[in-house]
């Protein structure tokens, strides 16, 4: 297994060692797509690799935030692939102001990760055994991608996957009502009534999903310095169709497509989404096991103790 980049030394890691590496082999990828704009992605492809992996990362995150978990890959022989979701990163977005995100319907992240599971992925691999890694969003478009293209990937990790996001404090039929509301009124891409603009000052690690300081403050450094990676509030549309996932990942005959191999990892102190619904959904499949994790919503910002373990289990999963 690849060495943990631990916590006393993590930035001087980072930026000293891992960040230079991945830069070196490094490919930018921009895909048109047939929306309009372009899909942005990071692709790794070490002539050594002897598997691949999609990353999907979860809602307000970028490519950029999974570069600790890139490296781990790598080091493993993996070749990577990364894209920002629309809304996301450098994709295409569809409101000015980059503190937001909006999506007009959920599936258009899903149809956006297949075109390019199909044009990027696919011809760059060359027969090489394929993985998914998602989380949390990101880990419900993973799901739906499953579903579509059930023999597309050998393993699949999906790590605190919004199959049922949080609504705190309101009730997701209250929250789903009321976006659904101002989405009719011609408000949906207006920033909903949960969000608020980007302010460093409110973005603390203690109201943070990370349970690593180290790691928080290093992705946080870089939010405060590229407003490309500040996305922090929903639009009322974004509202809507978040909360519309849950019917469509727990609908059995749906869970039923999904042939792939699945490890669903689980934060015990998730506040982001719901557990219940991650338990009904690991039940729904054919191969699928379910594996808990002493961590906040984001398992991989994790400290060392539980990270370590973290790797070790996505890794020895996929690696299967």
């Amino acid at each position: 297994m690849p060495e943990l980049i631990c916590e006393a030394a993590f930035a001087q890691t980072m930026e000293l060692v891992v960040e230079p590496a991945l830069a070196a082999m490094r490919q930018q990828i921009s895909m048109p797509l047939a929306s309009g704009g372009a899909l942005h992605a990071e692709i790794y492809t070490p002539e050594t690799a002897r598997r691949a992996v999609v990353i999907l990362h979860g809602y307000t995150e970028s490519g950029e935030k999974f570069r600790e978990m890139t490296w781990y890959f790598i080091k493993a022989g993996y070749s990577v692939f990364v894209p920002d979701h629309r809304g996301h990163g450098h994709s295409v977005r569809e409101v000015e102001d980059t503190s937001v995100t909006h999506v007009d319907k959920f599936g258009q992240y899903v149809q956006d990760a297949g075109q390019f599971l199909k044009e990027i992925v696919l011809p760059r691999t060359c027969g090489l055994p394929l993985c998914l890694y998602a989380h949390s969003m990101g880990g419900a478009i993973g799901a739906m991608l499953l579903m579509e293209h059930p023999y597309a990937f050998t393993r699949a990790v999906l790590t605190a996957p919004m199959i049922a996001p949080s609504t705190a404090p309101f009730p997701g039929w209250v929250a789903r009502l009321m976006a659904q509301t101002m989405c009719a009124l011609g408000k949906s891409r207006e920033r909903a009534f949960v969000g608020k603009p980007f302010d460093p000052a409110q973005e603390t690690f203690e109201r943070s999903f990370a349970s690593s300081r180290a790691r928080f403050d290093y992705y946080e450094q870089k939010r405060i310095r590229y407003g490309h990676l500040q996305n922090c509030a929903p639009t009322y549309g974004w509202v809507r169709e978040a909360t519309g996932v849950t019917r469509t990942l727990l609908k059995p005959e749906n869970a039923a497509r999904i042939a792939t191999p699945l490890l669903l990892c689980q934060a015990a102190r998730d506040t982001v989404v719901q557990l219940p619904p991650q338990n009904a959904f690991v039940r729904l499949l054919k191969d699928a096991q379910l594996q808990v994790f002493d961590a906040r919503h984001e398992i991989y910002c994790s400290e060392d103790s539980v990270m370590g373990p973290y790797v070790d289990a996505v890794l020895n999963f996929l690696g299967q």
